[in-house]
């Protein structure tokens, strides 16, 4: 074997089906746009993008932070103060980053409020999802089918059979951790077949992913572990590794945990990954009993701040904990908050020292419900209005359960049918079966992270799944080049 080819190469070697190098070509940006105007179809569907109340915080907090940015700039201002719903403008008022209660990523909420058009909707930001989403999905599928038909056509079978539409139409970075994870992989297994243009564009998107949400942290720093490992491998076994390559991989993770350092110390004042990001991983703990138990046995003779607030034990659900009238978001002051985020990670493990088995027990039987969990109606129940002070809020509101009900069941069959494909084709796989490894890591990787931090939501699973079913349409891609050839053969 050639020792001049990377790990993927290795498998093309003995692969015809694998095609030519993927560039930034006319091909390329047509299958891209393609597949965002499908990945858009449920907001004309629902006649609004999916969302919860978080989605009006991003806007609301991204707003803030333009607006601090552009007040510190001399001889401007932002003249945008929170006008009333009757249209009369409130006074502005004395905010500063440092008062934040607690916030989401700075990142996101940034190119939430600049892409919030129309009227804080936010439909541009659904279109940039799409489009960073069908950006992905082509590279993927011009690997093994330069085709734009048929790639068309797999595009839309993902975007009715999948979860991942609804993904790209919900007002949360969502989307990018399955985004993540599959240019993660792709820069690991097909780096030699990108040009540099698809490269760039790959660690652009991957390194806005790291930096829009704090789960996509760990996500992103497993898969460039695991990615870096199995380069490693590879070179052990005599394949070339670019050096190159190693740069690659690494610069989205190391450039986008930098950039989320730098935003939250000019945000909130102090250099920080987290930020002020709400303790979810202590609510989760306390309501699935370890936190909870611990603190209320041990409070009377910690200095935690958590046992300032709550000296007669801690709420027992995460709202409660979190947002209910005696939450920590009413009870305790701003420095407390701060406390008790710098304490959270410390709590949470001494919890899981004193009650070890029923943690591990919990997180593990949690992680592979998680892994199965991933209907596509998370935030379709909402629709985002002006509040009173004419800010916007989410707000109830109905709607036809056919299309996502429809999807659902559909994506289950799908993701069925993918592993069947995927396990019958094993042995065929070949230059898929490294991106696979991965993929299904990345899967993994996701539901614990996102049980341990947080807790079970379909969204959790609906926003990585999808990436199955894509590897599955992949793969026919090698099938279909493998007849195409061998009939050509046969009429020569």
């Amino acid at each position: 074997m050639d020792s001049n080819i990377s790990p993927i190469d290795a498998g093309a070697a003995t692969d015809s089906a694998f095609p030519r190098l993927v560039a930034f070509d006319r091909r390329l940006i047509i299958i891209t746009l393609i597949g965002a105007a499908l990945f858009i179809w449920p907001l004309f569907a629902h006649g609004r993008a999916a969302n919860i109340q978080d989605s009006p915080s991003y806007y609301k907090a991204g707003q803030k932070a333009v607006g601090f940015v552009i007040d510190h700039v001399p001889g401007r201002s932002l003249v945008s103060p929170s006008t009333s719903a009757k249209g009369a403008t409130t006074k502005k008022d004395n905010w500063t980053p440092q008062q934040t209660r607690g916030a989401r990523s700075v990142a996101y909420s940034v190119l939430a409020y600049v892409l919030g058009a129309p009227h804080a909707q936010m439909w541009l930001l659904v279109v940039a999802q799409a489009i960073a989403t069908g950006f992905a999905c082509a590279v993927g599928l011009l690997l093994f089918d330069a085709r734009i038909g048929t790639s068309a056509v797999k595009l839309a079978i993902l975007a009715v059979a999948t979860p991942v539409a609804f993904a790209v139409c919900f007002l949360l970075p969502d989307i990018f951790a399955g985004l993540l994870i599959f240019l993660i992989a792709l820069l690991a297994t097909a780096y030699q077949r990108l040009s540099g243009g698809v490269r760039t564009v790959s660690v652009l998107i991957a390194t806005a992913a790291i930096a829009f949400h704090s789960s996509h942290l760990p996500i992103g720093l497993g898969m460039t572990g695991a990615a870096g490992v199995g380069l490693l491998i590879a070179k052990r076994r005599g394949l070339s590794v670019p050096t190159a390559q190693w740069a690659w991989l690494v610069t989205p993770f190391l450039i986008g945990a930098a950039m989320t350092v730098a935003m939250n110390a000019v945000a909130f004042g102090g250099a920080s990954l987290t930020g002020k990001r709400w303790p979810l991983t202590l609510a989760r703990s306390a309501a699935e009993g370890p936190a909870k138990w611990y603190l209320d046995q041990n409070c009377p003779h910690l200095k935690y701040a958590i046992c300032e607030v709550y000296p007669h034990g801690v709420p027992g659900r995460v709202d409660d904990f979190l947002w209910g009238k005696n939450s920590i978001s009413v009870r305790a002051t701003p420095a407390q908050l701060d406390r008790i985020r710098a304490e959270e990670s410390e709590v949470v493990l001494a919890a899981t020292r004193a009650y070890p088995f029923q943690e591990i027990w919990r997180v593990s039987y949690q992680t592979v419900r998680q892994i199965g969990h991933f209907e596509p109606y998370v935030g379709l129940n909402f629709r985002i209005v002006d509040g009173p002070d004419g800010a916007p809020i989410s707000v109830e509101a109905p709607f036809n359960r056919g299309w996502s009900n429809l999807v659902g069941w559909l994506s289950i069959a799908s993701v069925l049918a993918s592993l069947a494909l995927l396990i019958f084709r094993w042995r065929t796989l070949g230059v898929i079966r490294p991106m696979l490894y991965l993929v299904l890591l990345g899967v993994l990787l996701n539901a614990a992270v996102c049980v341990y931090f947080s807790g079970i939501s379909a969204r959790y699973g609906a926003r990585v799944i999808w990436l199955i079913p894509l590897l599955a349409l992949m793969a026919l891609g090698t099938a279909g080049r493998r007849v195409g050839e061998g009939q050509a053969a046969s009429r020569g």
